[in-house]
């Protein structure tokens, strides 16, 4: 039995907490319900857990996507239970573990009350809530469905956050094993190899060469770090810069779909992000010339914005959308062939979602096999590096008894 937390709320709308015991969350959904409670939020209490989380999230109090995937999540809940929209966002301002976050649900309420439609409110903070957001609940406010749309967008929301999650997590390990092997070799060349300077130094010429390179780089990396530092600060900079100015953004934009391994990854991310916001849109009844012109602005790339320029204008001309994805290099068959049965069969919001599924799975199975190659290559890097170092030290030491006494 593990004990839950839950926040939950009564018919009256009055705000209740407390501890369950039970074997599992949906049992613990269950058991909420049967004591005639709405349950908004269930997390597993586990011993001086809260201490430090609580802390940290007292002092960092900005808005991130889990903020807002809660939000939308607690949302459908309360207005699925038959509250109005005032009462649940006065209900999750109440809620709110960060004040910011709550002062901002208070701010939108305030227009709420004031006579302004959801959307709009919602519009007057672009950056907590994007365009795709705003417009997905303008149609569910327009189509008379609005706790379905946002269903619908806690849905999308959370599926986009876990692919993240998931890639996040995968790449913990080898970042950790670099970083740590890096360390490892900078202590070496810093801190193990000057101490030998001295012994080797009347050596002289007598010195093999790998031993030579060897103090040559330990020797300038202690007497020259900060020229490294600001080398490698400058390089970054540089690159970053022309990364952020239209030039450098557009170049690596088209050069990132060719890249050797990562470019299928990109081309499969672009795919699934392209196929489930559309598909929810449409899902959610926004007409498809609106939804395109929206996701053209939501995927952060010119290359698949022209695309998508190319679908819209194909779909304004009665056309469709496959034929123009087809000639991308971008889709790949697959993709083309199950919007052409989408739009078919009259079901293309549905099978756009299955489209994203499907590619949701290709970017993770891609994500293991380039950590597969990825991890023992690092180990290998490092291996090579650290055996160089160990074995000049040691032919270096050999060479003594060869010294004319």
């Amino acid at each position: 039995m593990d004990t839950y937390y839950y926040e939950a709320t009564t018919r009256e709308g009055d705000i209740v907490t407390g501890n369950i015991d039970v074997a599992n969350e949906r049992l613990a959904v269950d058991r909420i319900q049967e004591m005639g409670y709405f349950p908004i939020k269930i997390s597993k209490k586990v011993e001086h857990e809260n201490i430090l989380n609580r802390f940290f999230s007292s002092i960092h109090g900005r808005t991130n996507d889990k903020d807002i995937i809660m939000f939308t999540y607690q949302l459908g809940v309360l207005l699925d239970a038959g509250f109005a929209l005032d009462r649940s966002l006065s209900i999750l301002s109440e809620l709110s573990e960060k004040k910011k976050f709550g002062a901002l649900i208070n701010d939108i309420l305030s227009q709420v009350r004031s006579g302004k439609s959801f959307s709009d409110s919602l519009s007057k903070f672009p950056s907590v809530f994007p365009l795709f957001y705003v417009n997905m609940i303008r149609a569910g406010e327009a189509g008379g469905f609005l706790e379905d749309t946002i269903a619908r967008m806690a849905v999308y929301l959370e599926n986009a956050q876990g692919l993240k999650e998931e890639v996040r997590s995968a790449l913990v390990y080898p970042l950790v094993l670099a970083l740590t092997g890096g360390a490892a070799v900078i202590v070496l060349l810093t801190f193990v190899v000057p101490q030998f300077t001295k012994i080797f130094a009347d050596m002289g010429e007598n010195l093999p060469l790998a031993t030579v390179v060897l103090l040559a780089v330990s020797n300038g990396l202690v007497k020259y770090w900060w020229v490294f530092l600001m080398v490698l600060s400058g390089a970054f900079y540089t690159g970053r810069r022309y990364l952020l100015s239209e030039n450098g953004r557009r170049s690596w934009d088209r050069r990132k779909f060719e890249l050797p391994i990562f470019g299928k990854l990109y081309k499969e991310i672009s795919v699934s992000r392209f196929a489930r916001t559309l598909g929810t849109l449409l899902g959610s009844g926004v007409p498809i010339l609106s939804a395109l012109q929206i996701v053209r602005g939501t995927l952060g790339s010119d290359r698949i914005s022209d695309i998508i320029a190319s679908v819209r204008e194909s779909v304004r001309k009665g056309r469709g959308l496959s034929e123009p994805l087809k000639n991308s290099d971008i889709f790949p068959p697959i993709a083309v062939h199950m919007v052409t049965v989408g739009e078919e069969t009259g079901r293309l919001d549905e099978m756009l979602i299955k489209i994203a599924d499907r590619f949701d799975l290709e970017v993770r199975t891609t994500v293991k096999r380039m950590l597969s190659l990825l991890e023992p290559l690092l180990i290998l890097v490092m291996g090579i590096i650290v055996g160089f170092i160990v074995i000049a030290m040691l032919v270096a030491i050999f060479s003594i008894n060869e010294l004319p006494f």
